[in-house]
């Protein structure tokens, strides 16, 4: 029997372009995949999406005293810049109570969160005979999607990409955002992970039943023709191997390790070239390491790149790593392996679930990494023999796959089991 098409009600933060990391590009694989089941969606931004799109219908739920000069087009704030001040606490999932989450927002951040909240209720409630679910994505979406989903009586579907235990592995994030994480797990209808891992982590460190959390992997759009023809284009130090890190400049993705890990592996292939390719608060310590070790001749930072920046990096690698502490997912690693790039990635990752052929290794295992770039990079039969395998992994890593999951996920919201 054919499935009901969904009117989905989608809380977003962030979408392409105008996306600080993968949270955007799953928003618009998702929501592209969704329409192609027929689903009729609704996607909230804080901002004014200058750009059509055509498969869902796009609601700025914005306040104007949040831009500057009035320039609502882009983001006006983000998540990660004022994700905060340490705690001195450690969360511990079985401390906290519902009267313990009656916190107030505090930072300006939070603030902006809450009026998010007041004005997606609003958009939602002008909507409320064309909605049937919920489904909105991490913590700056939660308050929203519990008060409206408490207005109109609609499930509620809590998608979690990460948390702020992924983003401060040391366990002194946001008490606020931790507790806003908890909330709205804990009251949402359904919880939807994006890996196992991620899913594990729910469950020990937060307390949320298993049998509430549904597992739904992220896909990958397939590339162009002509896209595949910029692969082998790129020319950039033609002469010497390329090892390419991306990600965020913070203690979650591990780019101090990366430094290490090169300088290890210069002392083999003396000609290699190390880039980091990122933005964040750990940039100038980063930069000032590079320095001390010795390795600037070897070792280049490019800053925040997107698009066709960010492509061109990719095809060039011959080898990516991501030696996160903790990696929900790691979209990036699918799109280096897209690439015909080998990729490395830490066993604290979920991106090794769909993709076995990469090589996992734990984070803090230098030696061990160091051993198996200098492998790829010395060793052409071992680097085309893991690129063929990697590729045969992406065939079954799609967005389509993903919405199909995700049809099921709502088929059990509204049973409200």
């Amino acid at each position: 029997m054919r499935q009901r098409a969904s009117n989905i009600f989608m809380i977003g933060w962030e979408y392409p372009p105008h996306n600080s990391g993968g949270l955007g590009v799953a928003c618009e694989g998702m929501t592209q995949s969704l329409a192609g089941l027929q689903n009729h969606i609704y996607f909230t931004l804080p901002y004014s999406l200058q750009i059509p799109v055509g498969h869902m219908d796009v609601l700025e739920c914005s306040d104007p005293s949040w831009f500057v000069d009035g320039q609502t087009g882009a983001p006006p704030f983000s998540v990660y810049s004022a994700v905060a001040q340490a705690q001195q606490t450690l969360f511990n999932s079985h401390e906290v109570t519902v009267d313990a989450l009656q916190v107030l927002p505090s930072s300006e951040l939070e603030n902006k969160v809450d009026r998010y909240a007041e004005l997606v209720t609003d958009a939602g409630l002008a909507h409320r005979a064309d909605v049937d679910v919920i489904h909105a994505h991490d913590w700056m979406s939660f308050p929203a999607a519990l008060k409206l989903s408490q207005k109109i009586k609609k499930p509620f579907v809590a998608h979690i990409h990460s948390t702020e235990l992924d983003r401060i592995p040391n366990g002194y994030g946001s008490q606020y955002i931790m507790q806003t994480e908890y909330e709205g797990m804990q009251h949402a209808t359904r919880v939807v992970a994006v890996s196992y891992y991620t899913k594990n982590l729910l469950v020990e460190k937060y307390g949320i039943d298993p049998n509430k959390i549904d597992v739904v992997h992220n896909g990958i759009a397939p590339l162009s023709a002509a896209e595949q023809r910029k692969i082998t284009a790129e020319k950039f130090a033609p002469d010497r191997p390329v090892v390419v890190f991306m990600g965020r400049l913070t203690m979650q993705k591990g780019a101090d390790y990366f430094l290490a890990v090169a300088k290890k592996v210069l002392e083999k292939i003396p000609d290699a070239l190390f880039i980091i390719a990122g933005d964040g608060d750990m940039y100038h310590e980063l930069l000032l390491s590079t320095a001390s070790k010795r390795l600037s001749a070897s070792l280049l930072f490019s800053g925040f790149v997107r698009d066709t920046q960010r492509n061109k990096l990719l095809n060039r690698a011959d080898v990516f790593v991501m030696p996160s502490l903790s990696e929900p997912f790691g979209l990036v690693a699918l799109e280096a392996a897209q690439r015909n790039t080998p990729v490395l990635v830490s066993k604290n990752s979920g991106v090794s679930e769909v993709m076995p052929s990469s090589i996992s290794v734990d984070f803090w295992d230098i030696d061990k990494m160091a051993l198996e770039i200098i492998r790829l990079l010395k060793k052409p039969d071992v680097h085309s023999q893991i690129i063929t395998s990697q590729l045969s992994d992406l065939q079954q890593v799609t967005w389509e796959k993903a919405a199909l999951r995700l049809r099921e996920v709502y088929k059990r919201a509204f049973r409200g089991a």
